[in-house]
């Protein structure tokens, strides 16, 4: 069930597929940060993208890298286009937080804007899968709106959602305690093609040895 006045992720990002990414697939400090996770692997180190989108950025900016990427989103509309744009990438269709402990292992996960749509309950749960998801002294690379909350109501791009979001502290500090090293966190100002600015958060983490 989900909560009263918003629709499934599912649908959401099935509707919004190609505006989300005219609104979103141009943010310089996702950039940054998945360019330097790409700088710090080995060339054809595994990468899963948890809520890819359309690939763009990250998929392929990371399969430019000679990494190896699987992406992961509970959107069909989104990853139609994902497979169009990011040929090279391997993309699946499934709700990541519902994936097996078991899903593979990989030099590093990243989640840009893709966390923020659960509760914080499931964050942490997707975070613990995570931790065991990565390779020793691998990386998590993470982007968030900066503002404190569990599953408010709110309307993204025209569409009634619920969304969960962090301090740069708090968010520090989960990490921390689910056994990851912050390598670096950031809260930055972007403001989307067509929409208003918004406070950022982003994060590189890493599994220690």
């Amino acid at each position: 069930m989900h909560p009263a006045g918003s629709l499934p992720r599912m649908e959401v990002f099935d509707q919004l597929a190609e505006q989300y990414q005219g609104e979103h697939s141009h943010n310089p400090f996702q950039a940054a940060l998945i360019e330097r996770i790409a700088a710090l692997l080995p060339s054809g180190a595994g990468v899963l993208d948890l809520g890819c989108g359309t690939g763009v950025p990250t998929a392929k900016l990371l399969t430019e890298s000679d990494h190896r990427v699987v992406g992961v989103d509970i959107s069909e509309g989104m990853l139609r286009l994902a497979r169009e744009q990011v040929p090279a990438a391997e993309f699946v269709h499934a709700d990541f937080k519902e994936l097996a402990d078991e899903f593979g292992r990989f030099g590093a996960v990243t989640a840009f804007f893709s966390l923020l749509m659960l509760s914080k309950a499931d964050i942490e749960r997707t975070l613990k899968k995570t931790y065991g998801w990565l390779e020793p002294q691998g990386y998590l690379g993470i982007g968030m709106v900066n503002f404190d909350g569990d599953s408010l109501p709110f309307d993204f791009m025209g569409v009634p959602v619920t969304v969960s979001g962090y301090l740069e502290g708090d968010l520090a500090a989960v990490l921390e305690a689910h056994g990851f090293t912050v390598v670096s966190i950031e809260t930055v100002t972007f403001t989307p093609a067509d929409g208003p600015e918004e406070s950022q958060i982003f994060a590189l983490a890493q599994k220690p040895a």
